[in-house]
């Protein structure tokens, strides 16, 4: 590394979950409530604890054909969250992007929320369904208008020019 410094070293040297910063609280799973009231309510937590970007989530999603060589890897990135209800967790990307492309040719995903500061994680998974244009214009247009126009100008996963 440039610093000198050895990654190992960085490594050993970090606490995990140091109780004077993460309170680990139980939870039963007998007797905790399905996931998306759960989930509410730990988010809520999360946000009224201070994390930062709570919103924030990775998605994973799968490469390729999986019928070919090479095909199928995983590929993961973050997001934001959008919602989640009965229905399920949403967040939104372009078709054109490459997790668009992605979600079109294998429609499942994963998505892992991690809360650092309360010791809790939630990770998800399962098909992916496509919003309606209804849906999705609502969606967009109750956004900022910076988040708007990066929306609809933005190339996701296009190389950043020089």
């Amino acid at each position: 590394m440039a610093t000198g410094t050895d990654l190992h070293e960085l490594l050993r040297s970090l606490r995990v979950w140091d109780p004077e910063l993460t309170k680990l609280p139980p939870l039963d799973p007998a007797t905790a409530p399905d996931a998306p009231p759960l989930f509410t309510t730990w988010f809520a937590e999360a946000v009224a604890a201070g994390e930062t970007e709570p919103h924030v989530m990775s998605l994973a999603t799968r490469d390729g054909d999986p019928a070919t060589e090479g095909g199928g890897l995983p590929d993961v990135r973050m997001v934001m969250l959008h919602g989640a209800d009965e229905e399920g967790w949403s967040f939104a990307t372009h078709t054109t992007s490459r997790k668009g492309h992605q979600l079109t040719t294998f429609p499942y995903a994963a998505l892992a929320f991690y809360w650092p500061l309360l010791g809790r994680q939630v990770r998800l998974r399962g098909p992916v369904v496509p919003a309606t244009p209804a849906e999705s214009q609502a969606d967009l247009h109750a956004h900022s208008t910076g988040a708007l126009a990066a929306a609809l100008t933005g190339h996701q996963s296009a190389p950043s020019p020089p």
